[in-house]
């Protein structure tokens, strides 16, 4: 077994590349994979050279790529979280398959664990997001999960071993430094073992998912409730609240859908107070009389062309769902049509790399029915310009030079 070690330099990632063996008793070879956000200058840089010696001492193949952290983020208007995690992930996937490594193993530790667990709660993601991370999660491994951080540096203390210390962990700017710095001291007054406790109680709550899914997997077989043929899928209203917990069942349903906590709540009030639903729409889902239909998904809408002036574009950042491209990188008779295999694009934002736009759906974590239906802009053959509506390539990007600009959204 070939595994890939994501090392940052820090104490977890440096602990689990000394331990690698220990950890991985079967693999017949590690590698270490380091990115550099390029978030932190001259200390982003000292990380990578500190992960190379390391690397070059160990005899472990080393793999470092640098990205435009900031840019990505920006382009797509999402957190520098999120979009250090869509890289990397992105990525490792890249690396797995160029070098055939079967897995990838990242430093989550035990407190990493019960900090996902309270940011999930705060999120509002019910039991699925109460069981905390996966100890496997695909070709994805955390092998630190029932370790916590103070063992972690005992034993690096105890053997002299060295590690980089992330200045910004100091800082509470970014949500999970707030709950790890500011939150957790005071949980530990209350109880010094609460790392432990939470952890055991992710694994109850797994159990609980694992057994509520089991009552929901059987509740999409009733009689009558699901049309699975019709695009999208339609609800039977009676045969919904004849099932126990139908609410439950019915968020179940709607998991991968766009729609909001108090859009659900109000949808449930209508159904349970027999209130008029047909003609009304709530957030994704749409209600004749008597049914529901769910995951009205793109296409499913009608995709809108607008052309504009470059001088009307105020930002290139877009809202979530719209896409614009320089008007004159596209052909002039260019092509809307379905995904398919072999696809490929170089998205804006990563250094001009080829990707397939199946490892770009993936981190997604788009609903079946929506994945198999994406459109893209064809720019020749399988080389395609845009992933409607998420990613762009990066020949087609609009720049201070652009004159026409063509804005794609969904209605």
């Amino acid at each position: 077994m070939k595994i890939l070690l994501a090392v940052s330099g820090g104490i977890d990632s440096m602990y689990m590349a000394h331990r690698a063996p220990e950890l991985f008793p079967g693999a017949s070879c590690f590698a270490v994979a380091h990115c550099n956000f390029r978030l932190r200058g001259q200390e982003s840089d000292g990380d990578e050279a500190f992960v190379r010696e390391f690397c070059a001492q160990a005899g472990y193949t080393c793999h470092v790529r640098a990205f435009d952290t900031s840019l990505y983020a920006s382009e797509r208007g999402i957190s520098i979280e999120m979009a250090a995690r869509e890289l990397r992930y992105s990525w490792f996937d890249e690396l797995q398959k160029e070098w055939g490594y079967d897995a990838t193993a990242v430093a989550h530790n035990a407190n990493d664990n019960a900090e996902t667990l309270i940011l999930n709660l705060l999120r509002g993601t019910g039991v699925r997001g109460a069981k905390g991370m996966e100890k496997d999660s695909g070709s994805i491994l955390r092998p630190l999960l029932e370790t916590s951080r103070e063992q972690i540096r005992q034993w690096m203390l105890e053997r002299g071993y060295n590690w980089r210390e992330d200045r910004t962990n100091a800082s509470s700017e970014y949500k999970r430094n707030l709950i790890r710095n500011e939150i957790f001291p005071l949980f530990a007054s209350i109880n010094p073992s609460f790392v432990r406790t939470l952890n055991e109680d992710m694994a109850r709550f797994r159990q609980v998912f694992d057994i509520a899914q089991d009552y929901c997997d059987k509740c999409r077989r009733t009689e009558g409730l699901l049309d699975r043929i019709s695009n999208p899928q339609r609800v039977d209203i009676k045969t919904l609240k004849s099932l126990p917990h139908w609410e439950y069942v019915l968020w179940d349903l709607l998991q991968d859908s766009s729609l909001g906590a108090e859009e659900f709540r109000s949808l449930c009030r209508s159904i349970e107070c027999g209130l008029q639903t047909g003609g009304r729409t709530f957030g994704e889902v749409r209600c004749t009389a008597g049914e529901l239909y769910l995951h009205e998904y793109r296409p499913g809408g009608v995709l809108k062309t607008e052309t504009l002036r470059r001088d009307q574009i105020t930002s290139l950042k877009q809202d979530e769902g719209t896409l614009i491209v320089d008007a004159d990188a596209l052909p002039k008779s260019y092509k809307v049509r379905v995904w398919k295999e072999g696809d490929w694009m170089r998205p804006l934002g990563m250094g001009g790399r080829k990707k397939k736009v199946s490892d770009l759906i993936t981190p997604l974590k788009i609903h079946p029915d929506r994945k198999k239906n994406l459109q893209v802009i064809e720019l020749e053959g399988s080389h395609v310009a845009a992933l409607l509506c998420y990613r762009i390539d990066e020949e087609v990007k609009v720049t201070e030079k652009s004159e026409r600009i063509l804005r794609f959204t969904y209605e």
